[in-house]
């Protein structure tokens, strides 16, 4: 495995799902990681917030992990960081946004100022061990969004990691077309390729329509007004902006994770003369009509703020009749069941509410099929690797590619090691791999016995029996049963079952 005149690629995270993205390539003896992301826990990992990928492997090999580095600011691509770092010890590469994003992370996990992490401006270059890597802008819902072109003596891999095609993508500049152009002149080896919209025909969509339509759709509401959107897409934050200043309302930003996002995003020179948002706690003092609350929570995380605003447990904010929650995001497979919860609880509140079915409200910032194509057309590689997807997602862009002219389609999912050159692609080996749920400040195998007991007693109940005896192991009170999930109320009326 990894032997030195070959390179390879070895998914350990999002490759065969959504999310929680983590990759390895090895040339040379060295490992480079691209990405470290975490997923979200669901009703089959109960107590469980978040999990990170298993990274056993490069633990295994970690003096010759010569450096992560991290494609863009969403969590699915740099949240693992702050749990796995202390076992990675590398330095990390980012753009300053994501950068920003980190810098402020790490202290909740005690390492502030701990990690390395060094700022490449996008488009940027540098060289870690024997990778010479090359920045290239994408258009994507977070800003800095980068594709690495992975530059060896054996070839170039270009890593596109999520992008989208936008001529007006309103905050950063376009997926560049000229530099990927020419790295496809140049000659590469394999295409790595985001999945995620594989199956959706035509384009994705572009932020500056979609932010016309928000201000005709806000402009037909009544009362107040909650966009849910994910925190990190600084457009849809601007365009809020405007759709406020064009309906005579006012933006209140509501979650921890929005304030903090728009921090990063002024310092790094983006929402330029933004007006002053509204804090939750002042909102009751505007009219109805005036507010236009941007809110974390869509996709129906329970401890995000609109589902506290359903279940009417936020300290400052209530939602009621005439009112609107407009969902401006996609349903990430996975999370169906928790969004249609919180919608339910929405419509009990005899609130109205509107999602990308209804009206044209949110835009994906994944390539549909026609951007894959351009994408093609531009990079002519000689070799399609899918990645960031679901099986299906995988299985299908393979098809996609062939049909599209590319020669040779290869598939790695999670723990498949891919031999990339010389030669065709091929899998050399499965190495361990899985997902570690974060449980306080400890790491627990989510199939280890911790999660498994729990996801029984979820699902059978569990009977503790408490019983108090003196040191001559003599009885002192009456032994007593306690049954949650299998009996209900006095056990005793069950015992003789």
């Amino acid at each position: 495995m990894n032997k030195s005149d070959e390179l390879v690629f070895l998914p350990l995270g999002g490759c065969g799902e959504i999310g929680m993205n983590m990759g390895l390539y090895g040339y040379k003896g060295s490992w480079l990681m691209v990405d470290c992301g975490v997923t979200f826990g669901d009703d089959l990992t109960p107590g469980v917030d978040v999990m990170v990928p298993d990274p056993a492997f490069i633990i295994e090999n970690i003096d010759n992990l010569v450096g992560l580095v991290v494609t863009h600011a969403h969590e699915d691509h740099l949240g693992g960081v702050p749990y796995l770092w202390r076992q990675l010890n590398c330095p990390v590469y980012a753009t300053p946004f994501a950068a920003g994003l980190l810098t402020r992370k790490l202290p909740e996990t005690g390492l502030a100022s701990a990690v390395p992490i060094h700022e490449v401006k996008p488009g940027g270059n540098f060289s870690v061990g024997p990778f010479d890597i090359s920045l290239v802008n994408l258009a994507h819902s977070v800003p800095e969004t980068q594709a690495l072109a992975i530059k060896t003596s054996l070839g170039t891999v270009l890593h596109v990691t999520d992008w989208k095609l936008d001529s007006e993508p309103l905050v950063g500049p376009p997926t560049d077309e000229k530099a990927l152009r020419q790295i496809g002149n140049d000659g590469v080896l394999a295409l790595m390729c985001d999945s995620t919209n594989v199956f959706v025909e035509g384009r994705t969509g572009s932020e500056g329509p979609l932010r016309e339509s928000l201000i005709d759709v806000v402009q037909n509401c009544k009362n107040r007004v909650a966009i849910a959107c994910f925190a990190s897409n600084v457009a849809r934050m601007e365009s809020a902006i405007h759709v406020a200043e064009a309906t005579g309302r006012r933006v209140a930003l509501v979650g921890r994770s929005l304030w903090r996002i728009a921090e990063i995003a002024k310092e790094c020179g983006y929402l330029e003369n933004c007006p002053e948002f509204v804090d939750a706690r002042d909102i009751g003092y505007l009219p109805r009509d005036e507010v236009l609350m941007l809110v974390t929570g869509s996709q129906g995380e329970a401890r995000a703020a609109l589902a506290r605003i359903a279940a009417d447990d936020h300290p400052d904010i209530s939602l009621a009749e005439g009112d609107t929650v407009i969902f401006s995001s996609r349903e990430i497979p996975g999370n169906e069941r928790a969004i249609g919860r919180l919608r339910n609880q929405l419509a009990r509140l005899n609130v109205e509410v509107i999602n990308e079915r209804d009206a044209f409200v949110h835009v994906s910032g994944h390539p549909a099929r026609e951007e894959l194509q351009q994408l093609y057309d531009w990079v002519k590689p000689p070799v399609l690797i899918p990645i960031h997807g679901e099986a299906r997602h995988l299985i299908e862009h393979c098809k996609f590619g062939r049909e599209n002219g590319i020669p040779v389609t290869a598939m790695a999912e999670n723990g498949e090691m891919l031999r990339l050159a010389p030669g065709e692609p091929k899998i050399l080996a499965q190495v361990q791999s899985g997902r570690y749920a974060v449980d306080g400040r400890r790491l627990v195998p989510v199939e280890g016995d911790v999660v498994r007991a729990r996801r029984r007693m979820t699902f059978s109940g569990v009977a503790v029996a408490t019983v108090v005896l003196d040191e001559d192991g003599e009885l002192i009170k009456t032994p007593q049963l306690s049954a949650p999930g299998i009996v209900d109320g006095d056990w005793r009326r069950c015992r003789d079952a």
